[in-house]
């Protein structure tokens, strides 16, 4: 029996088949039951090359099988040769290979577990949350993982992920999350026993602290107050209360209740909202001429302002009051820092702008004793109780 190197594979094989048509079975003389079969077709000059591993199943049984290892070139001598090891280990160890192979099957490929995780999981979140995760799957998770079984994804195969867009550090952060999310809701299925990206470490991010100060927030209201409408009012209602966009624009008439100043929205697995009302925040409510369907509508409640419209009449108002241009989230960050500056502690700061834990409210008052810090050293400085001399900015020249 040869020895089924690549060299004998690739060259002495064809030399062996060049008269021969049907079938030629060349048994490895290293690992028991690892064979190739050559065949050439009747009518046909191809030849054909596949590997196959032969065994004696563990048991009663006496009938030998034979499994399909894969074509060549397809698979090399080498890593053919690595497979029926694996294969004989496991008769050794008394399992079946076929058996093995046919449990490996019926495993999910990622396509499919992602299908099944849409239906049972994604279809209960926002249509922005699945938005958002469909984008992650089909930009990331897709692309580096098509076709392969759920239940084979490694964490060295996640980390390489990570590696690979490194460039783009927040989309894939929010990838990993979609991925742990997808491996566990596999757990469950049966279809892993492990979540992969577990403890995998994710990339820093920069953090977005834009707020409007005291000086940029007069300028910006003085332009504010001139938009008509109910976008107008809108964008009035999002700076008043620090509601996030998407709640503003999607709140109802059902789920206000001015008589109280409260409203009433089911809280989301990732995010709450604030109940309560400011009077500003209600007046804007009041004043809307219709009292059905979406609050804030130029259709009479029958469908809400566009996100796209909200972003341009921001920048209008950023531009007309000579700011920089911000988004609709710089707002909320906005008022949450004035409220902490102005002595709002974290409980009132996680009721009002509807944070579930108090680490986002402790942000910005630590940002607000930071400010603070600045504000006594500044008026430290204009009284100079111990008189010393004030420093000049110089500006250095350029080499």
């Amino acid at each position: 029996m040869p020895t089924l190197t690549e060299d004998y594979v690739k060259n002495r094989v064809p030399r062996l088949m060049a008269s021969i048509t049907g079938d030629k079975f060349f048994r490895d003389d290293k690992v028991t039951g690892f064979q190739l079969r050559g065949r050439r077709l009747a009518d046909s000059s191809t030849l054909t090359r596949t590997f196959f591993f032969e065994y004696l199943p563990p048991g009663e049984s006496k009938k030998r099988k034979k499994i399909a290892i894969g074509s060549y070139p397809t698979f090399s001598a080498d890593d053919a040769r690595e497979r029926a090891a694996e294969m004989a280990r496991a008769v050794k160890d008394g399992s079946d290979p076929a058996a093995i192979r046919a449990n490996q099957k019926a495993k999910p490929t990622l396509e499919t577990a992602w299908n099944v995780f849409k239906e049972e999981h994604l279809t209960v979140k926002e249509a922005s949350t699945r938005k958002d995760y469909e984008g992650r799957y089909r930009r990331i998770i897709l692309p580096t993982f098509k076709g392969r079984q759920i239940e084979s994804i490694t964490r060295a195969e996640v980390n390489a992920m990570r590696v690979k867009f490194r460039r783009k550090p927040t989309d894939l952060n929010r990838a990993l999350a979609v991925l742990s999310k997808l491996c566990s809701f596999a757990m469950v299925k049966g279809w892993r026993t492990d979540n992969p990206v577990a403890k995998v470490e994710r990339f820093d991010e920069n953090v977005n602290e834009t707020w409007l100060d005291e000086n940029e927030l007069p300028k910006f209201v003085e332009q504010l107050v001139k938009v008509e409408g109910p976008i107008g009012d809108l964008m009035r209602f999002i700076a008043v209360s620090g509601w996030r966009v998407s709640a503003a624009r999607l709140l109802r008439f059902d789920q206000v209740d001015l008589s109280r100043l409260e409203v009433q929205i089911a809280d989301k697995a990732t995010k709450v909202h604030a109940t309560a009302l400011s009077t500003d925040a209600a007046a804007l409510i009041e004043r809307q001429p219709h009292r059905i369907g979406y609050v804030f509508s130029n259709r009479k409640g029958g469908y809400p302002i566009a996100y796209d419209r909200v972003l341009d009449a921001l920048a209008d108002v950023c531009k007309a009051a000579g700011i920089d241009r911000i988004t609709p989230h710089t707002l909320r960050r906005t008022i949450a820092t004035h409220s902490a500056l102005a002595g709002a502690n974290v409980a009132e700061l996680m009721q009002s702008y509807g944070w579930k834990s108090p680490a986002m409210a402790m942000r910005y008052v630590k940002k607000s004793e930071s400010l603070a810090r600045k504000g006594v050293e500044r008026g430290a400085s204009i009284v100079n109780v111990f008189q010393k001399p004030p420093a000049d900015v110089v500006k250095l020249p350029q080499r």
